[in-house]
């Protein structure tokens, strides 16, 4: 009967832990949610300052996730891109942001999770290491002792994470696709500009022919 009477608190117990722990989740997960939302929308901006809007972007041959940064006006004003890579600790994951110019440069990069040894190889995430990375082509995107070209340095004890990163971001940079979708945006942005300077010319001319035939 003492068995009966313990067993049966015990299973009240945990139902109701368990109840309560619904609950507070159920009310917790929408305010996680958006403060999780809020804090990405603010790494990106913090990459591609003039972004106001993001959109994602599917690619066929491509394994990272891709977002169209726009500005104000609804311009792309640059790509982010998010990848995750095997570092010397584990999985690493960082984000990108790329312009669209004719050969394009890199904005800005920030580490998002890594498994790396603190004093080491997580360094990766201070800005001594990733601000070499800001304006760089894709060619530059080499360690130094790894190429005559390359404008990185390694950090000292993770020569294979920071070479990892590099390397990643160069490919990503490289890819055929997204370089195709680039040189389409490009495309478009100096079609559109076409039609605005045409407009102008257009504004400048008739306005002078109008007088002309005015004053005949």
């Amino acid at each position: 009967m003492k068995i009966f009477k313990l067993v049966l608190t015990l299973s009240v117990v945990c139902l109701i832990s368990g109840l309560s722990l619904s609950y507070f989740y159920t009310r917790t997960k929408p305010v996680i949610i958006r403060n999780n939302s809020d804090r990405e929308i603010k790494l990106k901006q913090e990459i591609i300052k003039d972004a106001i809007e993001f959109k994602k972007i599917d690619f066929v041959s491509l394994n990272y996730y891709v977002e169209e940064s726009k500005n104000a006006s609804g311009d792309v004003v640059g790509l982010l891109i998010k990848n995750r890579i095997k570092g010397y600790g584990g999985d690493l994951e960082y984000l990108v942001g790329i312009t669209l110019d004719q050969e394009p440069k890199i904005i800005n990069i920030k580490i998002l999770s890594h498994r790396e040894t603190p004093g080491l190889g997580a360094k990766v995430t201070t800005s001594d290491f990733l601000s070499q990375f800001v304006s760089r082509i894709a060619t530059e995107l080499y360690l130094k002792k790894d190429s005559k070209e390359g404008k990185i340095d390694s950090i000292t004890g993770a020569t294979i994470t920071s070479r990892a990163i590099t390397n990643s971001v160069r490919e990503v940079m490289q890819n055929k696709e997204l370089y195709d979708y680039i040189k389409s945006v490009q495309k478009k942005f100096e079609s559109a500009v076409s039609v605005v300077e045409e407009k102008k010319v257009i504004k400048k001319v008739v306005p002078e022919n109008t007088s002309d035939n005015i004053s005949q």
